[in-house]
């Protein structure tokens, strides 16, 4: 969502991931504002996501050893 100033000039991953910061918390803001959700939904939905990453990343370090036929 970041927006080019200058057509020519890339876009930086810094300008990037600022946007997308600023991007979600607005959102959050509104959804509790709103009363669509409370904090406390929001913070156990993170912690979930977070497990659920951990445990995606831990898995795909798992060293698979293969045995040679001798």
């Amino acid at each position: 969502m970041a927006e080019r100033l200058n057509q020519q000039a890339p876009v930086s991953a810094e300008e990037v991931l600022k946007t997308e910061i600023i991007l979600n918390q607005a959102l959050i803001d509104i959804l509790i504002a709103k009363q669509i959700i409370s904090e406390e939904e929001l913070m156990n939905c993170i912690r979930k996501i977070k497990y659920e990453q951990e445990k995606m990343v831990a898995g795909s370090r798992k060293i698979v050893s293969v045995k040679s036929k001798s």
